[in-house]
């Protein structure tokens, strides 16, 4: 079977490609993570400063519309104790009995911005007498509808019922009394009034004093949530926006131009920077009211913005500058990457370095197995130090000196061997030419004796049976055959031994030349070996 040899790759290239793997995927994973905790991080701080903004504009919104609700209470039991003086001045009076020069009179007397008399014309109610001609003839069916709360509201305070009323500041069993809201009456630029109508019973109007609501828009605007978000804006240098969003203008834009309650998709603050999302967010945060906050992009920006719920119904919205509050924690981590990442490097340079003393030593040791292998048995290693390399080397060491002993003893066994086969085969060959001399020689004289012997017997048997045969005769006869016998083989006999022992002589000729052939083999085979 073939082998296919692969390119060879060394073993520090192997440890160094290892080790950079490791420390690759160690940066990569603990940057990995980093960065996860890292955008964690950024996430929740971005989230708790929104948070706590949030939580202040919501208190700021909260002790606003509190000092707001007391004010304008106060102005609420202001408006009823004036709409009762003006009942008791105008009492056992018509409508139509009352004039315009009247109700002006009353109106500078008493420090408000206008009064109006509202009667029943048909089925509406309208204003018949004002101290502004811009309110005669409004129109409370008209302008809200004949199933407007707020018109039939004005009916049961004529028909002396206590009316049921939501969205307003006061009301009781002849008094209505609305929040500071815009007048229907002006075009152009907008005019907000706090209106009262007041309704004496056995009076055929309803009395309704007004004044204007400046009192309670410059306080919202002095100390209120707009003063808040202001401050928060320039305290903070990561806000970019603040505002108090009705969600419900979002979803319906035309509730914004009701006049009655006063509703405006921006409450307090701004919302300039929104987009498509925010819209569907705020819609959706009307039947699920939850903390909603997302990071989105506006130009060249980029942003984190949050909606917080309020009890009413509002959504505080805030944007934040994203990029800004989370540099200090991204240049933390890039700066912790940085010094992994260095501390990795200079722990593989370090471990790199170990390597190579390790490496170098591993060479010196197999350069010494190089040199065994080509036959050089005098090559000694020195590593210095205390480590089990050092042990491994002088075990090599030790290995060498006793294989260099060794095959110098062989070697010398050899040239022994050498010799004495050298000497082996001379001898032998010696030998077998004395001892092939030697067998013609024993073996010409056996068969010289074994002849006469034969002649002997045969001239001895014809005399025996020439003579008469005897029991002696018979006996002598049976004896010189058995000579006769003894004579051949032992004839025989000699010539087998000088064979048998011709051919051992050429056996051991002959092995003696294979013995000195081995010996000089062997010897030059340990020549091959560099020895001491």
């Amino acid at each position: 079977m073939t082998k296919i040899n692969k390119r060879k790759v060394t073993l520090k290239k192997q440890f160094i490609i290892r080790i950079l793997m490791v420390m690759i995927l160690v940066i990569v994973i603990s940057s990995s993570i980093q960065l996860y905790f890292m955008l964690n991080q950024i996430k929740e701080n971005v989230d708790n400063q929104a948070r706590l903004i949030g939580g202040s504009i919501e208190q700021g919104v909260i002790e606003t519309n509190l000092a707001s609700e007391a004010i304008e209470h106060q102005l609420d039991l202001k408006l009823k104790v004036i709409s009762q003086r003006i009942a008791d001045h105008l009492d056992n009076q018509s409508v139509n009995d009352i004039s315009n020069e009247d109700l002006t009179n009353l109106k500078e007397e008493l420090g408000l911005a206008g009064i109006t008399l509202l009667a029943k014309n048909d089925d509406d109610i309208v204003g018949t007498k004002s101290t502004d001609p811009n309110e005669i003839g409004f129109s409370f069916k008209e302008m809200f509808g004949p199933d407007d709360s707020g018109f039939l509201g004005m009916k049961d305070l004529l028909n002396d019922v206590t009316p049921v009323q939501e969205d307003v500041s006061y009301v009781d069993h002849n008094t209505i009394i609305l929040y500071a809201a815009q007048s229907g009456v002006y075009e152009g630029q907008p005019k907000f009034f706090k209106y009262a109508y007041y309704h004496k019973k056995g009076q055929d109007f309803i009395i309704a004093p007004y004044i204007e609501a400046d009192e309670v828009y410059k306080f919202t605007e002095e100390v209120g949530p707009n003063s808040w978000i202001n401050k928060v804006l320039e305290t903070n240098e990561y806000t970019k926006e603040v505002a108090v969003i009705d969600p419900r203008v979002v979803k319906d834009p035309s509730l914004a131009e009701k006049m009655y309650p006063p509703l405006e998709k921006v409450v307090y603050g701004s919302f300039e920077l929104e987009d498509k999302k925010d819209k569907e967010l705020l819609i959706s945060m009307i039947d699920n009211p939850k903390k909603q906050s997302y990071v989105s992009k506006f130009g060249d920006q980029k942003l984190f913005k949050m909606f917080l719920p309020m009890d009413d119904g509002h959504i505080i919205y805030m944007a934040l500058d994203y990029s800004k509050m989370s540099k200090p924690v991204e240049k933390l981590s890039i700066l912790l990457i940085a010094f992994g990442v260095i501390s990795l490097l200079v722990l593989f340079i370090m471990t790199a370095r170990f390597f190579s003393v390790i490496y170098k030593h591993i060479q010196v040791i197999m350069n010494q197995i190089k040199t065994l292998e080509s036959g050089d048995f005098t090559t000694q290693s020195k590593i210095e130090g205390s480590s089990e390399l050092v042990e491994l080397s002088n075990s090599t060491n030790h290995m060498t000196s006793t294989l260099n002993k060794v095959l110098k003893d062989t070697t010398k066994q050899a040239q022994k061997v050498q010799t004495l086969s050298s000497d082996l085969k001379s001898e032998a060959d010696d030998s077998v030419e004395k001892v092939y001399a030697l067998s013609i020689d024993l073996t010409s004289k056996a068969r010289e004796d074994a002849y006469e012997i034969n002649d002997f017997l045969e001239m001895l048997e014809e005399k025996l049976n020439a003579l008469s045969k005897t029991e002696v005769t018979e006996t002598i006869l049976a004896r010189i055959e058995e000579v006769r016998s003894i004579s051949s083989n032992r004839a025989a006999s000699a010539t087998e031994i000088t064979i048998t022992l011709s051919d051992l002589m050429k056996s051991l000729q002959d092995q003696s030349i294979e013995l000195s052939e081995i010996s000089s083999k062997l010897f030059e085979n340990m020549y091959q070996f560099k020895l001491k």
